[in-house]
């Protein structure tokens, strides 16, 4: 039989992660307005002619390096970070440049801006541009 102190460590714990699953829960109708119109993929379910790029991987793709990039993005307005994500402007939402892939880690959910290959040609022009003017 567990002694008194284990099932009390082992209710402390469980209180703790429904605390956490309560805080992800409450969090969801914010993240949900961040994501706008962008379209969301599972990451587990992604269409197999979906080709994607997270946004730490940009940089292999457009030439850059990662803080440039994001520097530029933001500068320009086409994402801000709201909530602990990255906001695609709402006038691009639906554009076919992006898309949140998501996923789950323990109970929580996570969506993460990730790039299309029209998205990735649209932030190449968008930093060449800059640099030649």
């Amino acid at each position: 039989m567990e002694s008194i102190s284990k099932i009390q460590l082992r209710l402390y714990a469980a209180k703790r992660k429904n605390g956490k699953w309560q805080l992800e829960m409450s969090r969801m109708p914010k993240r949900i307005s961040v994501i706008g119109r962008t379209p969301i993929v599972d990451e587990h379910y992604m269409p197999s002619d979906l080709e994607v790029v997270s946004m730490s991987k940009l940089h292999k793709y457009v030439g850059s390096y990662y803080g440039k990039i994001v520097k530029t993005l933001k500068e320009e307005g086409i994402i801000t970070k709201e909530y602990g994500m990255w906001k695609l402007r709402e006038d691009l939402q639906d554009k076919g440049i992006a898309v949140y892939v998501t996923g789950r880690m323990r109970c929580f959910y996570h969506f993460y801006l990730s790039w299309t290959p029209k998205g990735i040609e649209f932030i190449k022009e968008i930093i060449n541009n800059r640099t030649r003017h």
